[in-house]
Parts: C-alpha cells; sequence; structure tokens
C-alpha cells in the first residue's frame, strides 16, 4: 500500500503546533506496519535554510494568466522520504502563514502536489490531506486529473485537526484558479477549503471520538456541523498518539535527570529541584508544582484561570511555571502575576523545546482548562513524564484524562466538566489536597499515568484499516 500525507508544517522540519508532531510521528507507525508512506510539504525558507534536502525536478501550476514554476526537493528522515515544494513567490517568507495571499499560497501548493506526483515517478493509493491548507487537492484530483489512469485509482482522506480554521477566502479567488466551479467549493459566498474537502474526500476523520460528536453540533461546530452531517458515515474520529521514542523520560537529553515508571519517586523529585532553581523559585518545601505549555489564547481556557489564579495562590501552598506566548493580554496578565507573586509564579513568555520538555518532567500537575481541545498531546506528554494533567472533559482531553476517583484511587489525572472558573477552582484545590495530604493515591496516580500508551501503534492500524478499505 502506498500512502501520501500532505500537510502545510511536519515535525522537525517546520512547526507550529500539534499537526506536525502528527506528521513527525503517524509516518513511522505506518511504515512499522508495512505502509510504503511518503510526506510532502512546502519548501518554506526556514527547511531551505536547513540545507537539508536534494533537488529532484520541476513542474508548473497554473495560477491565473501565469505559468507559476514549482520545484520538487527530495530529504529523507528517520527513514520516511519528504518532498518539498519549493516557490520563491509562496515559500520564500519569514513565516508559514498570516499574509493575505494565504489562499493564493496553498491553492498553488495544493496543485503542485499533484504536479509533483510525476516529477518523483509516485502515484500512491491514497493521498491523505491534513487541514484546511490542502483541502483542494480532493476536488482538484476528481476535477482535473480523473481522465489520466494514473491518477484516477487514487482516493483521498481528509483529516481535520482543527475545525475553527477553515481557510475561508473571497469569491473572487476562483479567476486564478484552474479548476471549475461546483457547490463543493462554496459556503457562505466565499471559497472554503476544508468544506471542499469534506465534500469530495472518500473519508473524512478528525482527530478524536469525542471531538468527532462535538463538531457535529451548533456549539463546536464553526458552522461546518451540518456539512458534516452530509458525510456523517464517511466521518470517524481516531485518536492521535504522541511520539514515545521523543518524548521518553528515560532517555530524553532535554531533561535534568533521566528517569522511568520504577524510579519516579527519585526522577521527579530531581527534575523538580532543578526547574524551580532554574525558574529562581525556592525549593525549601514539599509544595505542588503546576506547569502549563500552551498558546495563549482563548481556545486554551486561560478566561477561566485569570479570575481565580490570585485566589488559589493566597489559600494554598502551591506554586506555578507557565511557558507560552499568543495574545497581548494573556501574556500581560501572567508577568503581573509574576510581579506579585515572585516566588510563587514564574512564566516563559515564548517557546523552547529544552523549556518545555523539562517542565513536563519536573511538574507535579498540568493545567490544560479548555474551551475545545481537539485531541491535545500536552496532556499525554505530561502522562508519559509522571505529571497529572488537571483537563477540562472536552475532545481528546476527554477521551485520554481518567478523572482521579478518592474512593479506590483510580484515575490518571483530575477534570471538570463545566466551562466555568469555580469548577476550574474546585478541581484545583482537589489536586492541591491530594498531593499534599495523600501521598499513597499521589504516587498511585503516577505510575498508573505513566503505564497508559499514548504510542502511534494502535491509532496507525485503525487509518490502515479505512485505506484498506478504499482500495476495495
Amino acid at each position: 500500500m502506498k500512502v501520501l500525507l500532505v500537510a502545510s508544517e511536519g515535525a522537525p522540519f517546520a512547526k507550529t503546533g500539534g499537526l506536525a508532531d502528527v506528521i513527525g510521528a503517524l509516518p513511522k507507525a505506518l511504515k512499522k506496519n508495512g505502509v510504503d508512506v511518503r510526506v510532502i510539504m512546502p519548501y518554506y525558507k526556514s527547511i531551505k535554510d536547513q540545507n537539508i534536502a536534494y533537488y529532484r525536478g520541476y513542474n508548473y501550476v497554473r495560477m491565473g494568466s501565469s505559468l507559476e514554476y514549482a520545484g520538487i526537493f527530495h530529504a529523507i528522515k528517520d527513514d520516511i522520504d519528504y518532498y518539498f515544494v519549493d516557490s520563491e513567490k509562496y515559500f520564500s517568507r519569514d513565516r508559514f502563514y498570516g499574509y493575505g495571499d494565504d489562499g493564493e499560497r496553498f491553492a498553488f501548493f495544493d496543485f503542485a502536489v499533484l504536479e509533483a506526483l510525476r516529477v518523483v515517478d509516485f502515484f500512491p493509493d491514497i493521498i491523505h490531506c491534513n487541514d484546511w491548507q490542502t483541502g483542494l487537492i480532493p476536488y482538484i484530483l476528481k476535477k482535473n486529473y480523473y481522465s489520466y489512469n494514473v491518477y484516477n485509482r487514487i482516493r483521498t482522506v481528509y483529516s481535520i485537526h482543527n475545525i475553527q480554521y477553515q481557510g475561508i477566502f473571497p469569491m473572487d479567488m476562483m479567476s486564478i484558479l484552474y479548476m471549475p466551479y461546483s457547490n463543493s467549493i462554496e459556503f457562505d459566498g466565499c471559497i472554503n477549503f476544508m468544506k471542499t474537502a469534506i465534500m469530495e474526500s472518500d473519508i473524512i476523520t478528525t482527530v478524536s471520538p469525542t471531538y468527532k460528536n462535538e463538531v457535529l453540533t451548533d456549539y463546536y461546530g464553526y458552522n461546518m456541523n451540518n456539512v458534516l452531517g452530509l458525510r456523517y458515515f464517511d466521518f470517524h474520529g481516531i485518536l492521535n498518539g504522541i511520539d514515545t521514542v521523543r518524548y521518553n523520560p528515560e532517555t530524553d537529553p532535554y531533561i535534568y535527570k533521566n528517569y522511568s515508571a520504577s524510579t519516579f519517586v527519585s526522577g521527579k523529585k530531581g527534575n523538580k529541584k532543578a526547574l524551580l532553581e532554574e525558574f529562581g523559585l525556592d525549593n525549601k518545601e514539599d509544595v505542588p508544582l503546576f506547569g502549563m505549555v500552551s498558546r495563549l489564547v482563548d481556545q486554551k481556557g486561560i478566561d477561566l484561570l485569570m479570575p481565580i489564579l490570585d485566589d488559589v495562590i493566597v489559600n494554598s501552598n502551591a506554586k506555578f511555571i507557565l511557558m507560552g506566548s499568543g495574545e497581548r493580554n494573556y501574556e500581560d496578565y501572567f508577568r503581573s502575576l509574576e510581579a506579585r507573586y515572585p516566588n510563587r509564579f514564574k512564566c516563559y513568555i515564548g517557546y523552547s523545546d529544552r523549556v518545555a520538555q523539562k517542565i513536563y518532567a519536573g511538574s507535579d500537575l498540568f493545567l490544560m482548562p479548555s474551551m475545545f481541545e481537539p485531541c491535545g498531546l500536552g496532556q499525554m506528554i505530561a502522562m508519559r513524564y509522571g505529571t497529572l494533567p488537571l483537563v477540562r472533559e472536552t475532545g481528546g482531553l476527554k477521551d485520554t484524562v481518567i478523572p482521579y476517583n478518592h474512593f479506590n484511587g483510580s484515575g490518571t489525572g483530575f477534570s471538570f466538566t463545566n466551562y466555568d472558573s469555580n469548577s476550574l477552582k474546585d478541581v484545583m484545590y482537589l489536586a492541591i489536597d491530594t498531593y499534599n495530604n495523600h501521598e499513597d493515591d499521589w504516587k498511585k496516580l503516577i505510575k498508573q499515568a505513566m503505564e497508559m500508551d499514548f504510542s502511534w501503534n494502535a491509532s496507525a492500524l485503525i487509518y490502515i484499516d479505512l485505506y484498506r478499505k478504499l482500495q476495495q
């Protein structure tokens, strides 16, 4: 079986979020199960600067009245073939996204992906598209390429990683796209890349079973729920995994002290002590430490934390270390907290893989009070490091975190249901009390969390089963 994964980013070459982690890990799990899997993505300036790919050839893509050069480059990483679409016009920029012509840029990419198959002489059984940036591919394939025998046997899978971002652009962009119009393309008077993919792909997936059910509702569906309802029987929720080789406390080179599920008591203690020292917090007493690694946007539940953090800091012995960046008002709020409570709260505005790993390993609790979370990787990574997640029961958070039951000691973390600050505060106090007064339960929770299997093995087999059904 031959599969081409298409995405706008992928670790380790280009990353802004969880999509990159998926593209970095899923191909390895597929290949382990006998799939000839390859990946294609844009050849951004930051990737080109790494000088890791070699030239394979080129083709042209018609955009309006001009033909645009599409160079194809090739690299091998972890025994996976990666192809990159080169364009000085569209991808030699400092950022991956956020430009006024993003619709044109990724429409070009979608056309170029299908032309790249000829350049590299790889015609897959399945093209697996990811998020809005790849949403036109299933439509272009059917409308422009199905008259060619090497193309008309290709089937498509489309994965929604976050339904909030749909690729919505003015209809007049049709004038530069070399493809016919149909109702599949248009939604509310605009071109909608995601709607196009939902209507034209053979199978649609999203990144957790609970998120699948949520996006079929008005509240979570961002106006796409009724469109997804039309494809209900072709729509599947498959939980993401994590790269358990990269995220492994026994071998992680970034953390202060390596440890395993059998040595976590001393391992966690050593990492916590060093983390507190690095952030300038004293380690005079054994107190619960909350960590948080997050984009600072409303989706992540920051609005729930802001009314209650002063209360929790003043009325408990907990300390906090937060890392992230995003909306200015959230960044300013956390800076003000640090100024008011310099020995209880520290923030790192920005992002660093090295620092993130230290927070995962050194914290006792990991905060993810999200408004919605399609899958979430942070809670799974945290459990891998024996740090108990505190989450809202939504999307993949609900599918992966088993709430603590104080009657029998079962669970792998703490959770709350209603999206309100008091519910979050109550469960934070429960977690703090459990840490302070129920040491045996705490150690049991850590062991249970570290024994959870969040590898890609099970999910890869589900994808392979879907691929096979499309070939029948």
